[in-house]
């Protein structure tokens, strides 16, 4: 059976949700849809269900500003996507496949965030390490 929401929640989360929509809308000029899909995929919209962070407390604009903390920290470098982009095309010339199955690799093992992780390290290795880093990484997990 699923678990009943609270009062609070059932009552105030569409306004709350409403509120930021528009304040997405915009801040970020987005339509409708995709302002939610910003909002959803915010790990803040997972506070604002969790009754003990009493976040619906916050004005609409301090939620805003909130998400757009958490985005900005997930945002990559630019010193990082290249490594990314120098991993992905060295990579595909390695493995003698296309740049859309090289991708789809990339994405099915979490070649991105092994690389991210690791990019202290791994950037500062030669060429040939960091194509066999990334060849063993994706035949361990196959």
């Amino acid at each position: 059976m699923p678990q009943q929401k609270s009062d609070i929640e059932t009552a105030i989360m569409p306004f709350k949700v409403q509120q930021l929509i528009e304040i997405i809308m915009e801040r970020k000029q987005l339509d409708y849809q995709d302002a939610f899909d910003y909002l959803y995929s915010s790990d803040c919209y997972k506070l604002l269900l969790d009754e003990d962070a009493k976040l619906w407390y916050m004005s609409g604009l301090g939620i805003f500003e909130l998400i757009e903390e958490e985005k900005a920290a997930k945002q990559i470098n630019s010193k990082i996507l290249l490594f990314f982009a120098f991993c992905l095309e060295k990579y595909r010339n390695f493995a003698d496949i296309s740049a859309e199955e090289t991708l789809f690799l990339f994405r099915k093992f979490r070649v991105f965030d092994f690389l991210k992780d690791g990019f202290d390290v791994l950037h500062t290795q030669s060429e040939m390490y960091i194509v066999t880093e990334i060849d063993e990484f994706i035949k361990a997990r196959k």
